[in-house]
């Protein structure tokens, strides 16, 4: 919801990514980054502001086989080192994902 996803959102994703979206299946290598930054009001409009979390999802079959072969993890703010997907909202990551085809939420806009 709201308060995990909410403010701007921007999808990255690497070649072998970009591939699976045209082709509906992500092949090893995959690499989705999800940045999410908070909204601020400025002289009457809506603008991005800090960076809430980067989400990452890592597809690779036989490192996270018990995971239907996608590894997730969740970086705080800016920081490319400080971890804070506990086991609990890892747990969420997969039940939610494991819900949508290939198991992405976004699609490729052209």
């Amino acid at each position: 919801g709201f308060t995990l996803f909410g403010g701007f959102n921007h999808i990255y994703a690497n070649e072998p990514a970009i591939q699976g979206y045209s082709k509906g299946i992500f092949p090893e290598g995959s690499v989705l980054v999800f940045d999410i930054l908070s909204a601020k009001e400025s002289n009457g409009t809506i603008e991005e502001s800090s960076r809430s979390v980067v989400d990452v999802m890592v597809k690779d079959s036989i490192k996270y086989a018990d995971t239907h072969g996608w590894g997730f993890e969740r970086f705080k703010g800016d920081s490319k080192t400080e971890r804070v997907l506990d086991a609990n909202l890892r747990q969420l990551c997969i039940s939610c994902n494991v819900k949508q085809e290939n198991f992405a939420f976004s699609i490729y806009r052209k």
